[in-house]
């Protein structure tokens, strides 16, 4: 064990260095490529989920809010043919008007966004390392519950980049704070505040904010038994979501991060509920949006827990103000087009 730590260390060096040349050409060299829209980044250091959705969410509602239409711009993580990445499949269920495209390469999804759907603000799914498209504001999600990839950039630890990158955010936002202890979010937040004194620090979490059947609308569930599945990054987080709330599942069946359900896959779920004999199946967002597709008669209902981000204190604030300083700088100046000419 002792030596395959020492290898993954190894490896880790080596990755960490690869990632510190790529940051400093990019601090100091690359131009980035800037679109003629306010470009707001989510994101994270570490791998998995920290609530990168449900934040990118509310910003487009936080968009729409300001008069802008808002682009999603991913690079579309095991998109298909038949669909789009799983987040930009939630996305456009929860705010229709937004646009959500999914592309290789983020520059020209953003062309396309505002040359075919005029839109007026784009979104950068999972764009914190994503530097080549320049960004307006940059926000660094840090999940309470697994804040620092356990101090090792991958392979060893989980995180992508150096905690010290903590410094290129415009604002870092704390996501499920109220599953750790008040001593734990305060050591987190002051080893934040060794890396980034200077930037603003936002508590939040992610509140449950009812249930909904796999066609996205809201439903009342049975107060029987029930079981849960789920192929996200963070399975053990959604079951304290449901567990929190009262819903104990019997039994539990998770698949890998941004798993693509298969009729097989259906099948065996169903002959796991009629086994147990649940009264019906909970699931996240997520994976409803791609069992929707699949048009199955389940035999029990299955539900979907929705969940939103919530800014606790004075984060809302904090946060409105960078936005609205941000757009307050793309604003176009005055047109002289209203000169009257001599006759």
């Amino acid at each position: 064990m002792s030596l395959a730590r020492t290898g993954l260390g190894v490896l880790s060096f080596a990755y960490e260095r690869g990632i510190r040349v790529r940051n400093a050409y990019y601090d100091t060299w690359a131009m980035p490529v800037w679109l003629d829209i306010p470009v707001i980044s989510v994101g994270n250091l570490t791998v998995g989920g920290t609530g990168k959705t449900p934040m990118t969410i509310w910003l487009c509602e936080r968009m729409l809010a300001c008069g802008r239409k808002p682009a999603v711009l991913s690079r579309g993580y095991k998109a298909t043919q038949h669909a789009g990445a799983d987040e930009l499949l939630l996305i456009s269920r929860r705010v229709p008007q937004a646009v959500a495209i999914a592309h290789p390469d983020r520059a020209q999804a953003g062309r396309l966004a505002i040359a075919e759907y005029h839109a007026g603000a784009a979104i950068l799914d999972d764009g914190f390392q994503h530097r080549r498209l320049g960004r307006d504001l940059d926000l660094l999600l840090v999940d309470a519950t697994r804040p620092f990839g356990y101090g090792w950039v991958l392979p060893r630890g989980l995180l992508r980049e150096p905690i010290s990158s903590l410094r290129r955010a415009d604002a870092i936002i704390v996501t499920r704070c109220d599953q750790v202890s008040p001593e734990q979010l305060e050591a987190i937040e002051k080893e934040i505040r060794g890396w980034a004194a200077n930037v603003p620090l936002v508590r939040a979490v992610h509140r449950f904010a009812g249930f909904a059947d796999l066609a996205g609308q809201p439903a009342d569930v049975p107060t029987g038994p029930a079981a849960c599945f789920a192929g996200i990054a963070r399975p053990e987080a959604f079951v304290r979501t449901l567990t929190d709330i009262g819903c104990r599942p019997v039994d539990t069946a998770f698949y890998p991060d941004h798993y693509d359900y298969s009729r097989d896959d259906v099948d065996a779920l169903m002959t796991w509920a009629r086994d147990l004999g649940v009264e019906c199946l909970f699931t996240t967002e997520k994976d409803a949006v791609k069992l929707a597709r699949l048009q199955t008669d389940w035999p029990v209902p299955v539900f979907s827990a929705v969940v939103h981000m919530e800014l606790l204190d004075d984060g809302e604030r904090v946060l409105d103000e960078l936005i609205d300083r941000m757009l307050k700088e793309h604003e176009e100046p005055a047109s002289d087009d209203q000169t009257p000419t001599a006759e």
